[in-house]
């Protein structure tokens, strides 16, 4: 269901992989990956992604992605895992503080 945000995580073990490629898939819009190849490497991914023409809905067009979000971890030279975690236009992101008198919204 474009326009996406693809989450793509590098290093770690397998697992840690998979679970830095959804943290990066619902990282803020707007954001960028701390570590500086990473940030290239979303720039990259991110005009390659939008290069498809996949478009929304997939009626062809040039925003296929929102974004494609890198985070990146430690690994062994030998192993270097990669995972991607595509994340749907219409996922949203909220907040809230559980307490003892109530929920805040949007905290």
């Amino acid at each position: 269901c474009p326009p996406t945000v693809v989450g793509v995580g590098i290093g770690g073990t397998s697992d840690v992989c998979m679970r830095l490629a959804k943290v990066a898939a619902t990282r803020p819009l707007g954001t960028s990956c701390a570590d500086e190849a990473g940030r290239a490497l979303e720039a990259e991914l991110g005009t390659a992604v939008n290069r498809l023409g996949i478009g929304p809905q997939g009626l062809g067009g040039d925003a296929t992605a929102y974004a494609v979000h890198v985070e990146v971890a430690a690994t062994h030279i030998t192993l270097n895992p990669v995972a991607v975690n595509i994340q749907c236009h219409s996922a949203r992101r909220a907040s809230a503080v559980f307490t003892a008198t109530g929920v805040e919204i949007g905290a």
